[in-house]
């Protein structure tokens, strides 16, 4: 890609010597090149030369009828066209200045000025989350991990789906309680711009439903488990109380009769006979 320079006046280069005229401002992105125009209207005699003018003034390169002349840093980059106009390639955003070129033909001398601006493209925007569901606010934050001179500004879109709102800066507090919106954020600067994936508070209402109903849940749980719990203690008892009857009654009730037996020699024989009554 070739950006070119526009300038707002075309200039006859023979005739009354013309100090400056400010050209447009140009943005472009690193790694591109720009072509800055010369109308050579003077035929073999002339001298181009391109100068740095702020924030250092320097000389970077001179083109005569018959020799040409460049600084060593900008040797590989600064060229002329094929049809006489200046080339700096893959610009850098060091190249970021204010630039002249300066022509001189028939004693008359013209600069051009141009403010060139070099950025690095954004990079997508990732959306960070400070707090959570269960406070009544929540903090976006928006960063790129590349670019230079970066703005962002969010955009907030109902979940019916039409835009009603735009925020400038890298935070923005919302209310997730209150409103139903997505939000989004776009980094941009003057050569690109990208845009977040989007965030909804229905997430948070989402979380909100499924903790209410996971509460009752476990509420629900908690009270079946108590009254099995009373169920199983109250059987135990019953249980207890009613073997311990058992050994009640099943007890040995020992009965002692006793029964004569007579003997052939005419002796009484006590004789003790144990019953166990087992009814």
């Amino acid at each position: 890609m070739l950006p070119l320079l526009s300038v707002f006046h075309l200039l006859t280069l023979c005739g009354t010597e013309i100090s400056a005229i400010l050209s447009t401002v140009i943005n472009v992105i690193v790694g591109e090149q720009v072509l800055f125009p010369v109308h050579n209207q003077c035929g073999a005699e002339y001298e181009i030369m391109f100068q740095s003018k702020s924030p250092i003034r320097a000389k970077l390169a001179s083109w005569r009828s018959n020799n040409s002349d460049r600084h060593p840093l900008y040797e590989d980059r600064l060229q002329r066209s094929t049809n006489g106009s200046v080339v700096l390639r893959n610009v850098q955003v060091n190249d970021t200045k204010l630039y002249g070129i300066q022509f001189e033909c028939y004693s008359t001398t013209v600069e051009i000025l141009f403010d060139l601006h070099v950025f690095e493209p954004v990079s997508k925007p990732v959306m960070t989350i400070t707090g959570n569901c269960s406070t009544p606010n929540i903090t976006l934050s928006c960063s790129v991990s590349k670019g230079t001179n970066v703005t962002f500004h969010w955009e907030k879109q109902p979940l019916s789906g039409v835009i009603n709102g735009t925020y400038d800066g890298t935070e923005l507090v919302i209310d997730h309680v209150s409103e139903q919106e997505q939000y989004r954020c776009t980094a941009e600067n003057p050569v690109s711009n990208a845009t977040s994936d989007s965030w909804s508070t229905e997430l948070c209402n989402r979380n909100h439903s499924k903790g209410q109903k996971l509460s009752w849940v476990i509420h629900t749980i908690a009270a079946s488990l108590l009254l099995l719990v009373l169920v199983l203690i109250v059987y135990i008892r019953y249980k207890i109380t009613q073997t311990a009857g058992d050994k009640g009654s099943n007890r040995a009730t020992q009965e002692s009769n006793e029964e004569t037996s007579y003997l052939r020699d005419g002796l009484i024989e006590a004789t003790y006979i144990t019953r166990i009554d087992t009814s």
